[in-house]
């Protein structure tokens, strides 16, 4: 009951505010009946706590504007006379009162593109064959419609990163005064992808099996139309924190076994960061990297409803926290000084928490927290093994985050 009710009303992320300074609204201290004890002072006792004010960032207005195009308005006086003696006055200044920002709302066009062709006169006066030249149109990127790149790109862009399903996006561009059905929208997704994305996103695949350091995640997803199965998985592949190119790669998958990323990273040999998932075991040449803060997610889960500081579960996520601060404070460092940096800083720590975690018996929650931790005691270890790896998973839950918030939409897809 305490778990569930954690997970429905409790925060998501395992943080914990340790700020003395912070006010607790729960407090029972502060709202609470004084208790009755022996030794009553007449005194009442004062709870001082200090507000820390946050600092006004000066230039954040001006930085902001930079970046937009510029329009000045002038605001003049058509005629302006002296009210004492009816002269004309002379201008002495103009000063910047206040700036604004615009929002202008999208409209769509047609645009109309006429093709002239030319003739040679003077082959026309002999009587010879008269050659003819045409001037080139720039063509569209689909045969058979009046679609642009740009409204392609526009409904590609609400669907997929705003999460505008077609049946909202047919009422939006039908508001516009250009209505377009929403199948016509998913042929054009669909076209676009076989004819131009596909090639790219085989490069892509070739960049980041380059990579020494890679992420992965999956999540379920449903697809429209697909009667062999009830649910899918969609595959997450991305290149490292430190890699010079940023690389998402989405790979629709029949299932969650280990048989998808076994085919997508076929003859990879680098480093694998992933979750305790089993379908991670037995990949071939790689090295897995385990992630820390699934490892704090399973103490945090286990903290009873009014922990202590004493608390196992605590001292779990509190070690973990530790962990973290410690590997941050060496992000700016070079690959080589954060490699040594690990293995002299980082290393002592990593063991004791898992010496911390062998002397531990439980049950429950916290049996569970101890057990996961143990069986990725060996890939928590690998970290160590080079400067540009990082203790956590969260690049790749970050890129699935984004596909899970629009899954509620049930988005129509095509298996590849």
């Amino acid at each position: 009951m305490e778990f569930l009710t954690q997970k429905l009303y409790g925060p998501k992320k395992e943080t914990l505010n340790d700020d003395s300074n912070q006010g607790n609204l729960f407090n029972n201290r502060l709202f609470s009946e004084p208790e009755q004890t022996g030794d009553q002072s007449d005194e009442e006792e004062v709870i001082v706590t200090t507000v820390n004010r946050r600092k006004k960032r000066k230039g954040l207005k001006d930085k902001q504007l930079s970046s937009l195009p510029t329009v000045d308005h002038i605001h003049e006086i058509e005629s302006c006379t002296c009210p004492t003696c009816k002269e004309g006055m002379k201008e002495i200044s103009t000063q910047l009162i206040r700036q604004e920002v615009k929002f202008i709302p999208a409209r769509v066009e047609n645009h109309r593109h006429f093709q002239k062709t030319y003739a040679c006169a003077n082959c026309e006066k002999s009587g010879t064959r008269t050659p003819f030249a045409k001037s080139e149109i720039p063509r569209l990127p689909l045969n058979n419609t009046a679609a642009s790149a740009s409204l392609i790109a526009e409904t590609m862009y609400q669907k997929f990163e705003q999460k505008v399903p077609g049946y909202r996006q047919e009422a939006y561009w039908n508001l516009l005064g250009y209505p377009i059905p929403r199948h016509t929208i998913t042929n054009w997704h669909i076209k676009t992808s076989q004819y131009y994305f596909e090639a790219l996103v085989a490069v892509m695949r070739q960049e980041l099996l380059n990579q020494k350091v890679l992420h992965a995640d999956e999540t379920t997803f449903k697809v429209l139309n697909d009667k062999d199965r009830q649910r899918s998985y969609m595959w997450l592949f991305s290149t490292g924190k430190y890699s010079e190119r940023a690389i998402h790669i989405y790979k629709l998958g029949p299932s969650r076994s280990g048989s998808v990323p076994r085919d997508f990273l076929k003859k990879y040999t680098g480093f694998l960061h992933s979750d305790g998932f089993s379908g991670y075991n037995n990949l071939p040449g790689m090295t897995m990297i385990a992630c820390l803060a699934h490892i704090r997610r399973k103490f945090y889960d286990a903290r009873p409803q009014n922990y202590s500081s004493k608390s196992v579960a605590h001292k779990g996520v509190t070690l973990c926290n530790e962990l973290f601060a410690l590997d941050k404070s060496l992000k700016d460092l070079s690959v080589s000084e954060r490699y040594d940096q690990r293995l002299e800083l980082v290393k002592p720590k990593l063991e004791a928490f898992f010496d911390w975690c062998e002397s531990l018996t439980a049950h429950g929650k916290l049996g569970t927290a101890i057990n996961y931790a143990l069986n990725q005691k060996e890939r928590m270890m690998n970290v160590l093994k080079d400067g540009r790896l990082v203790l956590s998973n969260n690049l790749a839950e970050r890129g699935i985050k984004s596909l899970v918030m629009g899954r509620n939409y049930v988005l129509k897809l095509v298996m590849c």
